[in-house]
């Protein structure tokens, strides 16, 4: 009669460890699946972001341009002073790059792939 209890508590106590670990599995896929997203959705809204501002950027320096050119009478004289600018401001980026770019964008990578759900 022992033997018997004790097979039965060992298939329970089997049964128990593969729902244990089905549902660790299961966890782990969600707990993935979670991070991707607010990772994907943080690459979108960043390149949304980006695209705008491309796009403000482009008017200003369009307007700034043609009210160079109305004023001064040269509207390419307007235009290459706006790429002189743009040249300047492309090599302040690629000399902070690292502080401007990269740190930043691994900072908020990391935190949300290593956020812990009790931190929430």
């Amino acid at each position: 009669m022992e033997s018997g209890k004790f097979s039965e508590n060992i298939s329970d106590l089997n049964e128990n460890v593969r729902e244990y670990i089905r549902l660790r599995t299961d966890l782990l896929k969600l707990t993935i699946t979670e991070k991707m997203s607010f990772l994907g959705s943080f690459f979108i809204v960043s390149i949304i972001f980006f695209i705008l501002f491309l796009f403000i950027l482009t008017f200003f320096s369009l307007a700034f341009i043609l009210w160079f050119g109305h004023y001064i009478g040269a509207a390419f004289v307007g235009a290459l002073i706006v790429a002189g600018v743009y040249i300047l401001i492309a090599i302040l980026a690629y000399f902070m790059r690292n502080k401007l770019f990269i740190n930043p964008l691994v900072t908020q990578i990391s935190k949300i792939l290593m956020e812990d759900e009790d931190e929430k």
